[in-house]
């Protein structure tokens, strides 16, 4: 399939996820469906357990859903909670670790054109104890765009910072988003964090529904 401006880039149909819960099943997605555009970022809100995470990991291609399908063009950017980072490394060689376990030879100037992007510029040779919990989170939104994604699939990654640093890093994915024309999709439980997204998406009791703040 080929990507246009007018064709996802995510796309889920109908998808059933459950989960083993003694002898019976809990149903964690129920008849998902969602498409994620190139240039567009789009919100999911829900409470812990609500199986907006679970949403992220059937886009992503972690876990497989009972039923329904999931289509991505090209390849995925997956932006954890915690920024997943090896602390013997330096900012860059994170960056470069993606392109050794791709079999390519290591782009050092795209690692720090990238780290620039993200605010980072001169911060290559930092160790990740050198670092603010921001500026790791930063390095790790940056290793994500190191294989060119087409699609940004961000995991709360706000959950350990302070509001402002929140907002910081919600901005910088609206960025990255517009810059890298990338389809995103951002889970988070923070409702200030909902004015950088083109589309807000509520998961609730595994059920997926247009998002409305009166109703939160």
């Amino acid at each position: 399939m080929t990507t246009t401006a007018s064709s996802p880039a995510l796309s889920l149909r109908d998808v059933v996820v459950t989960y083993p819960d003694g002898e019976s099943r809990v149903t964690a997605l129920d008849n998902v469906s969602l498409d994620v555009k190139p240039g567009e970022l789009t919100a999911v809100i829900g409470e812990s357990g609500s199986g907006k995470s679970t949403l992220l990991s059937v886009a992503a291609g972690l876990i497989e859903p009972d039923s329904g399908t999931v289509e991505r063009t090209g390849s995925r950017g997956l932006i954890f909670q915690q920024a997943t980072l090896l602390a013997a490394l330096t900012a860059r060689e994170q960056l470069l670790i993606i392109d050794h376990m791709e079999g390519r030879k290591p782009r050092q100037d795209r690692a720090d054109e990238l780290l620039s992007f993200v605010g980072l510029e001169g911060f290559g040779n930092r160790r990740m104890n050198q670092l603010s919990g921001g500026q790791r989170q930063r390095v790790n939104i940056a290793r994500a765009l190191m294989g060119q994604p087409s699609v940004l699939l961000a995991d709360e990654p706000t959950s350990a910072l302070d509001s402002k640093l929140s907002r910081d890093i919600a901005k910088l994915l609206r960025g990255v988003t517009d810059d890298f024309d990338t389809a995103t999709l951002f889970i988070t439980h923070d409702r200030s964090l909902l004015d950088y997204a083109d589309t807000v998406v509520e998961v609730k009791d595994g059920k997926l529904s247009e998002y409305s703040e009166l109703a939160a």
